[in-house]
């Protein structure tokens, strides 16, 4: 494969990012977090754990269609100003979209790179019951699991909220919702953008001839998407237009989130030195070589999925989601036909768990973007909530899939 075509194949995927920057940026310069972080508060009627709910789950509703790094990146200016607004709130709001953020990662076929790489992993060791995967009957698992998580996260993340920062000022619950035309136009190139990748990304599930031109049809959109954000006269909101552009080329320099993608380039450090010594190699075939002699692990047992479920989350700590998932692949279907199991369930657990790392700053790439953008996140905090979800996670998992995977996919 040459490398313009390589390029071309995976335009969708660059794009995406592209414009999910370009996306952050207008929401940042447009004034939008005032508007969204009004509505927030709003709806939590003047409880600072309501408002959690709401990041929470507004963060894994688009997390669960388009990369959760560019759902941070969506989310961070709503947080900050929220922060601004409130004291002592930091480690819980950021806490908030880094929770909701990996969780609907899992929700859905396309919301999460080891979910792809789970599809591959499957055809390439010929998993009977693979071709039973569809876009939509990973929902009817998926999505019970998801909201049973997210109030789990929830639930946790209320820990993190000081004594005297329980309630919401007065003052902010009564202000008013006014929107400007610029808003208003932002709110529209949100919805324009999150519109389409939803449908491309559902489309490119249902359609396998729709991949072949994918490329060209996000190219048209991102020139559209461009035009509509720098063009001379912006989107016109109910018979009005505003002169010049919704944001200026300026803005897309001024707004680059620095320390987050420091924390991103420590987290490509880490996965390159991993691979370079073949560290997840190592550790998946001790993982193999440990469960097989245990004794305690009975044919097709709870035991054998709350074992890979804790070992993955826990590795992804330091290792990386898509690292760990790439490498336990082949060895939990090895570890399912030493018990005789169909190992595609061992193989949904990997995928979906790998997903769920809410310790370390540099687990996953929203970890680091949130953490680095959002100064004074307290790193204890995040550390010791984040064990307590991922061992609240793994048995979650390790339960749904043992039970529930078996009834969807017979």
């Amino acid at each position: 494969m040459t490398s313009p075509s390589y390029i071309y194949d995976h335009l969708p995927l660059l794009l995406l990012f592209a414009t999910g920057y370009i996306l952050y940026r207008v929401i940042a310069s447009v004034g939008l977090p005032e508007y969204f972080s009004a509505k927030a508060v709003r709806f939590s009627r003047g409880r600072v754990d309501w408002l959690l709910l709401s990041l929470i789950f507004v963060s894994a509703g688009m997390s669960m269609f388009i990369p959760n790094a560019v759902t941070v990146l969506a989310m961070i200016p709503v947080i900050r100003k929220l922060d601004g607004e409130l004291k002592s709130m930091t480690t819980p709001l950021t806490l908030s979209i880094i929770y909701g953020a990996n969780i609907g990662g899992m929700g859905s076929l396309i919301g999460s790179p080891a979910n792809l790489l789970l599809l591959g992993a499957l055809e390439l060791f010929n998993v009977e019951g693979r071709e039973q995967i569809t876009f939509f009957n990973w929902f009817m698992w998926a999505l019970p699991v998801v909201v049973l998580f997210l109030l789990l996260a929830w639930i946790v993340v209320r820990m993190s909220i000081p004594e005297g920062s329980k309630r919401i000022p007065a003052k902010l619950i009564g202000r008013p919702e006014r929107v400007t035309i610029k808003q208003k136009q932002g709110i529209l190139v949100f919805g324009l953008f999150i519109l389409f990748w939803v449908t491309t990304s559902i489309i490119r599930e249902l359609s396998s001839s729709y991949v072949q031109i994918e490329p060209a049809i996000t190219i048209a959109f991102t020139a559209v998407f461009i035009i509509t954000i720098f063009g001379k006269l912006s989107l016109g909101i109910n018979g009005t237009s505003s002169e010049g552009p919704l944001m200026g080329l300026k803005s897309l320099v001024e707004g680059l989130p620095k320390r987050g993608l420091m924390y991103l380039a420590v987290l490509v450090v880490v996965i390159s030195i991993v691979m370079l010594f073949r560290i997840d190699t190592y550790v998946a075939g001790w993982f193999g070589e440990v469960v097989s002699v245990l004794p305690i692990v009975e044919q097709g047992g709870y035991l054998l999925y709350l074992i890979t479920a804790v070992v993955v989350i826990l590795l992804t700590e330091v290792l990386s989601n898509t690292v760990v998932s790439t490498a336990f692949f082949a060895v939990v279907v090895h570890t399912a036909s030493l018990y005789g199991v169909n190992p595609m369930s061992l193989m949904i657990l990997v995928s979906i768990a790998s997903t769920c790392a809410f310790m370390t700053p540099i687990a996953t790439p929203c970890n680091s973007l949130a953490f680095g953008e959002m100064r004074k996140v307290s790193l204890r905090t995040m550390l010791t909530l984040g064990m307590v979800l991922n061992i609240c996670g793994a048995v979650l998992l390790s339960v749904w899939v043992w039970k529930v995977i078996p009834y969807i996919y017979m």
